[in-house]
């Protein structure tokens, strides 16, 4: 189902749609992406809390509580599934300072799905594509993601599943569309924002919740010759939470997450961290 602000529609049906939206023309705008089980959505005030900050950033008004009642509306009871929120400036005339007169374009879309936890392993390949740790687009998620896109492309047609993208100094950032950890012994580490790490919502949930299963986690800058030397390494995003990497570099990785943070996980999406 498709919300668009307040029309309402199944997905085959088509709604109207302005063309002069900025996020149509220019990507003008930021989403979210959040994993529903059973009807809840998991993590869903820090889901909204990050959608309207990344609105704010950008200069697009936006309330929270407008983004909740969106939310609520899209995701049917009990349903198992992906639920995304976009925002954009809205309408506009041409040019890229060209304000808008009018509201944010607010849309939600649910998608059905059943999703394993744990998901299948991953093999990874460096991108040549670097992330720019100065831009916007990668400390929020706007809809400009061309980047990922390409770097991902690159690395299915290099053999890998997902790619890894690196600072301009070489340091790893983060894959095309999630955060990675390293496990060295007890010990989880990720990249900082710093390098170029998008600060995903299951990443900064891991940080604070990995002591709980017996980990100490915390941000640290990694070289791929570093990552190449961990026990095991796994990513993270809000629809995969914690996904095994099985290959990078031509070394193989144990494919099985360790058994504590896979029960972590799965109290996350029994509802055990609802807000």
């Amino acid at each position: 189902m498709i919300r668009l602000n307040q029309s309402v529609s199944e997905a085959e049906n088509v709604q109207p749609f302005d063309l002069t939206d900025r996020g149509l023309l220019l990507a003008d705008g930021v989403f979210d992406t959040s994993r529903v089980v059973g009807g809840r959505i998991i993590l869903k005030r820090l889901h909204l809390a990050r959608l309207a900050g990344d609105a704010a950033a950008l200069g697009i008004d936006v309330a929270q509580e407008q983004l909740e009642v969106l939310a609520n509306d899209v995701v049917p009871d009990g349903a198992n599934g992906a639920l995304r929120l976009t925002v954009t400036r809205g309408p506009g005339a041409r040019g890229l300072g060209r304000e808008t007169a009018g509201a944010p374009t607010l849309m939600a879309r649910f998608s059905p799905m059943e999703m394993l936890y744990p998901m299948a392993p991953v093999r990874i390949g460096v991108s040549t594509i670097r992330r720019n740790p100065t831009s916007p687009t990668a400390r929020h998620k706007t809809l400009s993601y061309t980047d990922n896109i390409m770097a991902l492309r690159e690395a299915v047609a290099a053999g890998a599943d997902e790619a890894l993208m690196l600072s301009p100094e070489g340091k790893i950032a983060c894959a095309s569309a999630a955060n990675v950890f390293a496990q060295f012994g007890n010990r989880l580490v990720t990249p900082p924002v710093s390098d170029g790490a998008m600060p995903g919502i299951v990443r900064g949930w891991l940080l604070k919740e990995a002591l709980g299963a017996g980990f100490e986690a915390g941000e640290e800058s990694l070289t791929p010759q570093r990552l190449a030397e961990a026990d095991g390494i796994f990513l993270t995003n809000s629809l995969r939470i914690f996904q095994p990497v099985s290959a990078f570099t031509g070394r193989s990785f144990d494919a099985a997450l360790p058994s504590a943070l896979i029960g972590l996980g799965q109290t996350l999406l029994e509802g055990g961290f609802d807000d």
